[in-house]
């Protein structure tokens, strides 16, 4: 029998990313702090009216980011009457001014280039490539997995009044196993289950050593480390201290100085698995911050690597990869169970 849920007011629809997009970046500085999210816009897009303003808000455009706000408080819905923190960081993404028959990919990726492991008429599922964002970024606005996802809906199905939306996210160099929502009913009943911690994840990853025991739980506080040069580098807390993460892993496979390991949160914190498996001495091969450091991964945003560089790694994406997620199908409340193959080039490093 399927499950009955509760169902609550309707989401706001995803906007189509499947055109380009213009985006703009602004501080909250202490003078901000307190402001209303439509009055600190009012002053900086002032090409809008207050009222479009209030539109493009509602209309999902508008993105706030906790960035260095000291105390990382917990970011509501958007709504025009958000109240902002100094340090937050707003961010507005509006369409750019092409033809909607024009989609423009960077390097000339063929936006149809989607592996879909599993579609029905509520979920679809697919295989991020690495060096992939999965929603458009600063430096990264004309491909995106929710571009691409949108571009093969909208191909397939028209404009449809509800876009897919993506579930979770991955980092832009792991690769794997992304869901998302193709209606937004769909939608907020996947993310009562993501919120739940009820959705079970799996990953797999190539380790720089070989892991002498079979399996084990490594349970560290994690928090930003305000020591680092790099302003997203995360690190394990005093105890007491931090967001409270555990992840259970399991060894597959030890070759060469390598080990294959599963790895199955139980919290889902930013940078998790390869903060805690470097924690405990076998960081993630290819991981240019937790395996070569700040300098690495400073060198690799100016595109200096160094030989030396390149020889540490041992691969140009950290050899991380999404592999399952357990969860309740959101329209029959069935269990359900997605998998996807080991990246090739990850699969590459370990022996047959």
């Amino acid at each position: 029998m399927a499950r009955s849920f509760p169902d609550r007011k309707r989401r706001r629809g995803q906007r189509d990313l499947s055109l380009p997009y213009q985006e703009w970046r602004f501080d909250v500085g202490q003078p901000e702090h307190g402001q209303r999210l439509d009055g600190f816009l009012n002053g900086r897009l002032d090409w809008r009216s207050r009222t479009g303003i209030q539109q493009i808000i509602e209309d999902g455009s508008v993105e706030v980011l906790a960035n260095r706000d000291p105390q990382q408080a917990a970011i509501g819905r958007m709504r025009t009457g958000l109240k902002l923190r100094c340090g937050q960081e707003v961010v507005v993404r509006l369409a750019a001014p092409c033809s909607e028959e024009t989609t423009v990919m960077e390097d000339g990726v063929d936006p149809t280039d989607l592996t879909v492991l599993f579609e029905d008429d509520q979920i679809i599922a697919v295989s991020k490539a690495p060096g992939l964002n999965v929603h458009p970024s600063h430096g990264h606005l004309l491909d995106s997995v929710i571009q691409r996802i949108h571009i093969r809906h909208t191909a397939l199905f028209g404009k449809t009044r509800d876009m897919p939306t993506l579930c979770h996210r991955l980092d832009r160099e792991t690769t794997g196993l992304i869901l998302a929502a193709k209606d937004q009913l769909s939608r907020t009943r996947m993310g009562r289950q993501f919120e739940a911690r009820s959705v079970k994840k799996a990953y797999l990853a190539v380790v720089v050593g070989e892991i002498p025991e079979d399996q084990g739980v490594i349970n560290l506080p994690l928090g930003k480390d305000f020591d680092s040069a790099v302003r997203l580098r995360i690190g394990v807390q005093a105890p007491g201290e931090g967001w409270p993460s555990e992840t259970h892993w399991k060894v597959r496979q030890r070759w060469d100085q390598r080990t294959l390991v599963e790895l199955y949160p139980q919290t889902g914190r930013q940078h998790q698995l390869r903060v805690h498996m470097a924690a405990i001495g076998f960081p993630i091969l290819g991981d240019k911050l937790y395996l070569g450091g700040d300098e690495v991964f400073l060198r690799n945003i100016r595109e200096e690597l160094t030989t030396a560089d390149e020889a540490l790694l041992g691969l140009d994406h950290h050899a991380l990869h999404s592999w399952k997620l357990a969860f309740e199908h959101p329209f029959s409340g069935a269990a359900f169970e997605l998998e996807a193959p080991l990246w090739p080039s990850i699969a590459a490093l370990v022996p047959a």
